[in-house]
């Protein structure tokens, strides 16, 4: 993370943050982490999936929340929208998500949840 986009504390303008590939994870996909506590392992970031982009199933060891921000995805017969808001359990299987036409959401993890 730049310190030129760094604001204060935890305060950042994103567009002033870096677009990364998703490593480790099984699909296509670009993040902009935005908040991770090395202790605990809690993340917020906003993940973005290009035009008929995916995330092959899997599951997460954490709760997982979702806040579509723009576009759609549709996962297990069910279309998110931009101002859609998903919660998944710990250790819940996540099916494939396709975004056909694009998508960014904000993604956050808390292990302690």
């Amino acid at each position: 993370m730049s310190d030129t986009a760094r604001v204060e504390g935890s305060a950042y303008h994103t567009p002033d943050l870096n677009w990364q590939e998703l490593r480790g994870f099984p699909g296509t996909a670009k993040v902009k982490v935005l908040r991770y506590d090395v202790r605990s392992g809690a993340k917020t970031m906003l993940v973005q999936l290009p035009s008929g982009g995916q995330i092959f199933p899997h599951t997460h060891n954490t709760v997982v929340q979702h806040y579509v921000l723009e576009g759609e995805y549709e996962t297990a017969g069910h279309v998110f929208k931009a101002g859609s808001y998903r919660l998944m359990p710990k250790d819940s299987p996540v099916p494939a998500m396709v975004a056909e036409r694009g998508v960014m959401f904000l993604l956050m993890s808390d292990p302690g949840v």
